[in-house]
């Protein structure tokens, strides 16, 4: 959660970086979350892997602002879902 906060109040130029490495931890490390938050897991791991194959290297800045909305949308829900 608090990789996802920190690209959405500082988002880099290119987020194709980030977008690889939040779906490889949703993947790689979803046990793991899993068991310190459950809910919320399960919500990030229903959109968002598909948010972050959406980003491609170079993308322009409106498309980086809706990959933004896209995954803040995702990323409020799970954040309500923490216990």
């Amino acid at each position: 959660m608090n990789y996802i906060k920190d690209f959405l109040e500082n988002t880099p130029d290119d987020i194709y970086e980030f977008s690889v490495v939040l779906e490889d931890a949703l993947v790689d490390d979803y046990d793991e979350m899993y068991k310190e938050q459950p809910r919320a897991t399960e919500m990030l791991a229903d959109e968002t892997p598909d948010i972050c194959a959406s980003a491609e290297p170079g993308m322009k800045p409106e498309e980086i602002d809706d990959f933004k909305r896209k995954l803040k949308m995702e990323y409020d829900k799970a954040l309500k879902a923490i216990v």
